[in-house]
C-alpha cells in the first residue's frame, strides 16, 4: 500500500516546487486581442461639409467615409458605420420650419426644434436668414439618435 502512495506524494513535491524561489511575482503579461477580434474595428467615420450659396441663406452637401445614411434604422439600436445626421445653426436658433424646411418640420415633429435639423439625406437647405456670420454643425447621429462624437463644422457668411 505504502508503494501506491508514493507517485502522489512525488507529485505533490514537484507540484510545490514550481515558482519563484525569490518570492517576487512576475508582472502580468498583455495579450493581444485575436485577429478576429482586431478585425471587427471600424475605421473612425469622418463628415466634410461643402457650403453653396443662394442669396438669403445657403445649401450645404456632405461627405461622408466610413458611414452610411440608413433612413430605414431610425430610431433603432445604434449600428456601428450607421445611422443619420444632425445639422445644428448657431446653437440649434434657426434649426425650425422656417429657416431649415423640410428639416426643420421633422425636428418639429419629433419634439427637437431649436436643437437641431435630423437629415437622413446628406445635405440641407437654410433660408430666411438675416445676413451674418453663422457656425454650422453636422453630427454624425446613431439610429437612436445619440451621439457619435464625430461632426464637422462651419462658419458660413450670408449677406
Amino acid at each position: 500500500m505504502k508503494l501506491k502512495a508514493l507517485p502522489f506524494a512525488l507529485l505533490a513535491v514537484a507540484v510545490a516546487g514550481c515558482g519563484s524561489s525569490s518570492g517576487e511575482q512576475s508582472p502580468p503579461t498583455q495579450q493581444q486581442p485575436p485577429a478576429a477580434v482586431a478585425a471587427h474595428v471600424l475605421p473612425k467615420p469622418t463628415v466634410k461639409l461643402k457650403v453653396v450659396d443662394s442669396g438669403s441663406g445657403f445649401k450645404v452637401a456632405v461627405a461622408l467615409n466610413q458611414f452610411q445614411i440608413a433612413p430605414k434604422l431610425v430610431g433603432q439600436a445604434p449600428v456601428p458605420g450607421k445611422g443619420h445626421l444632425h445639422f445644428m445653426l448657431d446653437g440649434g436658433k434657426f434649426d425650425y420650419p422656417r429657416y431649415s424646411g423640410p428639416n426643420g418640420a421633422l425636428a418639429k415633429k419629433l419634439g427637437v426644434a431649436g436643437s437641431y435639423s435630423p437629415a437622413v439625406m446628406p445635405e440641407i437647405a437654410y433660408s430666411h436668414l438675416p445676413p451674418g456670420r453663422y457656425t454650422l454643425i453636422c453630427m454624425l447621429a446613431n439610429n437612436n439618435h445619440t451621439p457619435t462624437g464625430v461632426e464637422a463644422k462651419q462658419t458660413i457668411v450670408v449677406r
